[in-house]
């Protein structure tokens, strides 16, 4: 996700998400001298023109640092995760009530290919995503971190995904746009294949894990899966006979597999379409909000505000009819940073016939890559 930072006043300290202070030395090679010599240099070049000072060079290994240490974090994280089949938090309680860690050793010992090989995945899959952000920020001379993991343990994926600071100030419509777009594109070419082999290869998780949770399916996933019938190693759970069996809390109908079941690539693809879908709601500064602005400029507020109350009506469904409020902080997050996309250096830049149309197309990815219910506790 690209996320746009505010260059007003001395540094970074404006921006809207506040990060260590080592993200934002991360991009101290793109600043320039104002706070010593008010953003020139004394005197007059050759050709009498002020010429801008020129920035030391930082060491890569500065510039660096907090991104390799987020990523290293995320990948053990993950790894976690993947070891536990998916339920960390459930491993570790139990765990304590058996007053004994035997289980917790008996999955890292059976399970740490299937878990590394879905934290490698993973890792690929929003490596992918976020430096398609990164390589059209450089491209168009836009100033921007390095992608940034976000690890977490606790949770059943093990990570938050991973994001990239820009400043979006700098870029017009177009550039807004492509930088928006090259992220869940650049994902998408690695999730699917990596879907498609977890779909095709046997391999199952060796021992251990609690069971949990059962994953829903998108209707990629779900596509895939019936093109593949004859030769998936995956089955999914057949949907409903009544289309209104779901009413009243039954799982029946989810089309999905439950943790200790998953595979670990298609696990890793599930995660990546999972994030890919949600950054592209077109609202705020996500990836959505970039490519709607791009297709509509100020206009896009009007689709924005739309997609944000649909947002909410998700939310409320999601607790009213499953009890399970998935998103509500994502929600607020948004909420916080605001709705509308942000100006950008020149909102009046046309895209051209075929951005257009693939901006429209690509914001039907989050109808293809969320389920309807993401995920189903196990009772």
């Amino acid at each position: 996700m690209a996320r746009e930072s505010s260059s007003e006043g001395r540094g970074y300290s404006q921006d809207p998400v506040q990060l260590a202070e080592g993200a934002y030395q991360a991009l101290e090679p793109f600043e320039s001298h104002s706070r010593s010599s008010g953003g020139y240099e004394a005197g007059l070049g050759p050709s009498h023109e002020p010429k801008r000072a020129v920035s030391p060079r930082v060491p890569w290994i500065r510039r660096w640092k907090l991104p390799i240490v987020l990523l290293v974090a995320s990948v053990v994280s993950m790894t976690w995760a993947g070891l536990t089949m998916w339920s960390p938090v459930e491993a570790i309680e139990a765990a304590f009530y058996d007053g004994s860690l035997f289980d917790v050793r008996r999955s890292v010992l059976s399970n740490w290919f299937p878990g590394l090989l879905f934290s490698l995945a993973l890792t690929a899959i929003l490596g992918a995503h976020e430096l398609g952000h990164y390589i059209a920020t450089k491209l168009y001379g836009i100033r921007s971190t390095p992608p940034l993991f976000i690890p977490f343990p606790i949770s059943p994926i093990g990570t938050c995904g991973a994001v990239i600071l820009m400043d979006g100030k700098q870029a017009d419509r177009k550039q807004i746009f492509d930088i928006g777009i090259a992220g869940p594109l650049a994902g998408l070419l690695v999730a699917i294949p990596v879907a498609v082999a977890g779909l095709l290869i046997d391999l199952p998780m060796r021992s251990g894990g609690v069971p949990a949770y059962t994953f829903g399916q998108p209707l990629i996933i779900q596509v895939l899966q019936a093109v593949l019938q004859e030769t998936s190693a995956v089955t999914l759970t057949p949907p409903p006979k009544s289309p209104f069996e779901w009413i009243g809390g039954s799982t029946a109908w989810v089309s999905g597999i439950q943790n200790i079941d998953m595979n670990p690539l298609l696990m890793a693809a599930w995660v990546g379409l999972l994030v890919t879908g949600l950054n592209m709601i077109p609202m705020s500064q996500l990836d959505g909000g970039h490519v709607i602005f791009g297709l509509m400029g100020r206009g896009s507020h009007v689709f924005s505000k739309l997609a944000y109350f649909a947002c909410i009506a998700y939310v409320v469904f999601g607790i009213l009819v499953f009890g399970q409020g998935l998103f509500v902080l994502m929600l607020v997050l948004v909420t916080l940073m605001g709705i509308q996309h942000p100006p950008s250096r020149n909102d009046e830049v046309s895209l051209g016939l075929f951005r257009q149309v693939l901006g429209w197309l690509t914001l039907s990815l989050p109808l293809l890559c969320i389920p309807l219910r993401p995920i189903t506790m196990v009772m």
